[in-house]
């Protein structure tokens, strides 16, 4: 009973506690209260889920993550995570670094978490495979599995040895294989390539077996090596070798001697065919020892030039000449009969070579000589009383006159007309046109072409650069006995030439007409002073008066302008002696040219109009004494100052030569020339209606006034003269100057502008440069010479 009573006492305490305890228990709402006054007082530390339901303690995020991590076997994507523990994915990311930064079996690779134990797993699938293939490569497992190439291969090759049974290529470091794949391999490569008996592409075996090209070339290279493999490999690098056996090799040149030997020749194109890609290369190493030509077709032994060289003795025993295509092998083509002959003719002075095939005796050349000289006696008396080269000189002038241009036609007669021979030699000196820029072969500009070629400035279409070119009315009269086909036509007539090719006769014609030619015109040079007589003299005399009057005037001019191109700065110098080289000094040179051209029974019509090809060309003709110093003359024009060519200029008018003495003007002549000079550019500039060209002559004009001295200037120069001008004009002046350069300016571009206005845009630009040239004609005229600067006259 006494236990009994135990159990019901028992069972009252119960019940009272469970009483006791119901009257004590927090709700819902007040344990949230206290969570969240805790965490404000941060006596606790709590993460948040997504939907607010439920708390986290830091301890308990890694503690479930591991778990995660172990569920989906060692990796797992941070986003599927935080889906899983429903908590935001900053914190899921804070939480993972920081488990990482403190466990090292765990990495982050691209937002996943690994264990250590999850690549234990795949070095060991790494390992099956290697069982099962022999050979698994980086790539292969980095497309599997998802991961970084250089993660995979880190950790792959840190277990290699280990958990993986293989070794890593040590050519290609994501490569591993086994030892028995690579006795595989050899053993496919050996037998392969021992199979093989002709020249085989090696990518073609690799493709076919499907092997790793690194292992595939070290192996086979190997066993080329050892002497197992019986070839060798031929063509370079790896994806263009050729494996070539020894069997192959062995037949081709035992075929390549038997051929040689019967034939004394080897042609490339055939080799080629056999298989051998550099022809050259392999005659060259397989016959070091023999003394081979190689040619463009083929290549030829001694058998071949001991042949064809007593072919050729043979026939011209017999014959003048032999064409040796029909005694050399088909192969052969023009050219290499051509290279054959070239080397059996160098120990064959007296031979010669044509159309490249045919040998003649040079016998046989000068006999053709012997079928001219009657008509080159009969030629030669009735052109030298008739051919213009022999005529008065000064009716070829006026013959040249005719056919040039209206400025050039004007220019020569102020030159050559019957006005008082005093005037004209005044304006010979000084100006000799009425070219702007002043001097001979000035700058000559016509308002017609500057509109047609709408470059960009004025002064650049204004230039003397763009003088006209010579036409082929200035072209060198020389005395000519046939012309080429004429020559051939002479030699066909001849039975001595009747059995020759067209083109060996025509290639003699070519070989004999210059020296026909200098024949010919030294007998009509011989008949013409033998009929002359006296008259020449006086000719000669008189000749050499003109050219000495002419040659003075030019060089007068030539000194006046560059005394007047020192006064601006070098890199203008620079531009005026250039332009000063290409006009006035190169109508010297073309005159010094004519006249020694005629000594020597060479002409031109007119000296004005000789192109640079033209005085090389000409040059060339003249005799060795007189042609170092003209083609250093002629050079000089190309030079960047004019004391080279005056230099040149004065040797050549030397007493050795042509015999003129130069003379420097004293300074009263100088003035007077520089007044000329003055007087006719005002003329021009009153005439011009073209504001480019009354901007040219206007400055021009002006530093004449102001400095007493003469410029010789391009249109592209102008600019630098009226800059120049600025400390002499008062303002106002040099603004009218400066406005019209602008408008000049402006015209220029708007013409090689593309634009919907552009036809009204240069009807306003050429009113407002009309309304200006009559201004500026004036201010030329009014303006006087001060004694300084205006600038100079302000301090």
């Amino acid at each position: 009973m006494a236990d009994w009573e135990e159990v019901r006492r028992l069972a009252a305490d119960f019940q009272q506690a469970q009483l006791s305890s119901t009257t004590q228990r927090l709700s819902e709402r007040n344990l949230i209260e206290i969570v969240t006054k805790l965490v404000e007082l941060r006596l606790v530390e709590v993460i948040y889920t997504l939907d607010g339901k439920e708390y986290l303690t830091p301890q308990e995020l890694t503690k479930e993550i591991k778990e995660e991590l172990f569920v989906h076997g060692g990796r797992i994507n941070l986003v599927e995570l935080q889906q899983e523990l429903n908590v935001d994915f900053s914190h899921i990311e804070t939480k993972v670094n920081e488990i990482v930064k403190h466990d090292r079996n765990l990495t982050l690779v691209l937002g996943q978490l690994i264990d250590k134990s999850y690549l234990d797993r795949i070095a060991e699938e790494v390992n099956d495979n290697l069982k099962e293939q022999g050979h698994v490569t980086v790539g292969e497992l980095t497309k599997l599995y998802d991961l970084p190439a250089d993660f995979l291969s880190e950790n792959i090759h840190s277990r290699v040895g280990s958990i993986i049974i293989g070794q890593v290529d040590s050519y290609d470091k994501n490569v591993i294989f086994t030892g028995a794949y690579v006795t595989r391999m050899r053993a496919k490569i050996r037998g392969g390539f021992r199979a093989i008996t002709r020249p085989t592409q090696v990518m073609s075996i690799l493709h076919q077996h499907q092997m790793q090209e690194r292992i595939f070339f070290s192996i086979l290279e190997e066993l080329l090596q050892k002497g197992q493999l019986a070839g060798s490999l031929s063509g370079g690098k790896h994806e263009n070798a050729t494996y070539i056996p020894d069997i192959y090799s062995k037949a081709q040149n035992e075929y390549v001697d038997c051929f040689y030997r019967q034939n004394g020749y080897l042609e490339y194109d055939s080799l080629i065919r056999m298989g051998i890609s550099d022809p050259k290369g392999f005659i060259k190493k397989r016959y070091k020892s023999e003394l081979l030509l190689y040619l463009s077709t083929c290549c030829a032994g001694h058998a071949i030039q001991d042949q064809m060289d007593a072919s050729i003795e043979e026939a011209l025993s017999n014959e003048a000449w032999v064409d040796v295509m029909p005694h050399l092998p088909s192969v052969f083509s023009p050219s290499d009969a051509g290279q054959l002959l070239g080397n059996y003719l160098k120990s064959h002075p007296g031979l010669i070579l044509c159309c490249d095939t045919i040998v003649t005796t040079d016998k046989f050349i000068q006999s053709s000589y012997e079928l001219f000289k009657p008509l080159m006696q009969a030629k030669a008396e009735k052109d030298s009383k008739s051919h213009p080269i022999f005529l008065n000189p000064d009716e070829d002038k006026k013959a040249a006159l005719k056919s040039s241009g209206e400025t050039d036609k004007q220019e020569k007669q102020e030159l050559y007309g019957k006005d008082e021979r005093k005037e004209q030699r005044r304006k010979k000196a000084t100006s000799g046109n009425t070219k702007s820029g002043g001097g001979t072969q000035g700058r000559e500009v016509k308002t017609k072409s500057l509109k047609k070629k709408g470059k960009s400035s004025d002064f650049d279409n204004a230039s003397a650069e763009d003088k006209a070119k010579p036409s082929s009315k200035g072209q060198q009269l020389e005395l000519v006995f046939m012309t080429q086909e004429e020559i051939e036509k002479t030699l066909k007539q001849d039975k001595q030439y009747k059995n020759c090719p067209e083109e060996f006769i025509s290639e003699i014609a070519h070989k004999i007409i210059r020296p026909l030619t200098r024949q010919y015109q030294e007998i009509a040079k011989s008949i013409f002073l033998q009929n002359t007589g006296v008259d020449s003299s006086f000719a000669r005399r008189k000749t050499q008066g003109d050219l000495e009057e002419k040659l003075s005037g030019l060089w007068t001019n030539a000194i006046l302008f560059e005394k007047g191109m020192k006064l601006f700065s070098e890199e203008v110098q620079l531009q005026l002696g250039r332009h000063l080289l290409r006009t006035v000094c190169t109508d010297i040179v073309n005159l010094v040219l004519n006249s020694v051209a005629t000594e020597h029974m060479l002409s031109v019509a007119e000296e004005a109009q000789i192109s640079p090809e033209g005085r090389a060309k000409l040059i060339q003709k003249l005799p060795k004494d007189v042609q170092n110093i003209l083609n250093n003359l002629n050079t000089s024009l190309g030079a960047k100052n004019l004391d080279e060519f005056f230099d040149y200029l004065n040797a050549i008018c030397g007493p050795s030569h042509l015999g003129i003495l130069l003379k420097k003007p004293d300074k009263r002549k100088e003035r007077q020339l520089i007044f000329s000079h003055r007087q006719s550019l005002l003329q021009q500039m009153n005439q011009e209606s073209d504001p480019a060209m009354t901007l040219h002559l206007a400055s021009v004009i002006l530093f004449q006034t102001f400095t007493q001295s003469v410029v010789h200037a391009p249109g592209k120069c102008v600019p630098h003269i009226i800059s120049f001008l600025k400390t002499y004009l008062d303002s106002e002046k040099f603004t009218i100057l400066t406005n019209l350069q602008e408008l000049v300016v402006k015209y220029a571009r708007s013409q090689g502008s593309d634009g919907n206005n552009k036809s009204e845009e240069m009807e306003t630009l050429t009113r407002e440069m009309s309304s200006l040239v009559p201004r500026v004609k004036e201010l030329v005229h009014t303006t006087k010479k001060t004694n300084q600067p205006t600038e100079m006259e302000e301090n």
